[in-house]
């Protein structure tokens, strides 16, 4: 089992949609600890239930609907959305119906934190927006921080 899972959300042919993909595929590049392990889970947060129950804590990335510039990410707990929240994923219904049924079927892990980045094209594309691509850099620092934050020392 892996202590630690990163898991891309997002559809590659549209546009910004595609960052958490594209995100894991930047961290794969990277030298991780061996206690992490990356998952692309493309377009259906459902398609995360079953990988949930091998990690001790994870972390989603998705494209979030939320007021601010495109490229610009939060890091939050599912615990933390609630009706009165401006936070929603682009696959929102699917990935927090996924996360409830791994609670209960006992599966969910200890952690989840969520890595939401603001779109700026949604349309289809297999490219990145310029605005998410020239930002790039700073979210994958941002998110191997993150990593390194959550993995547990040996």
């Amino acid at each position: 089992m892996a202590e630690l899972g990163v898991i891309g959300l997002g559809s590659t042919i549209r546009g910004d949609d595609g960052i958490g993909v594209a995100l894991v595929h930047e961290l794969d590049a990277r030298k991780l600890p061996e206690s992490v392990e990356l998952y692309d889970a493309g377009t259906s947060g459902m398609n995360i239930l079953h990988h949930l129950k091998d990690f001790d804590r994870v972390i989603i990335i998705d494209a979030i609907r939320q007021e601010g510039d495109p490229g610009d990410w939060v890091f939050f707990h599912p615990e933390d959305v609630s009706s009165s929240m401006e936070i929603r994923s682009t696959h929102d219904a699917n990935l927090f119906e996924a996360l409830k049924l791994s609670e209960t079927l006992g599966e969910r892990p200890e952690e989840v934190v969520i890595m939401g980045v603001i779109p700026a094209d949604l349309s289809l594309s297999e490219d990145l927006s310029p605005e998410l691509e020239e930002r790039l850099p700073e979210l994958v620092g941002a998110l191997e921080e993150k990593v390194q934050e959550m993995v547990r020392p040996a």
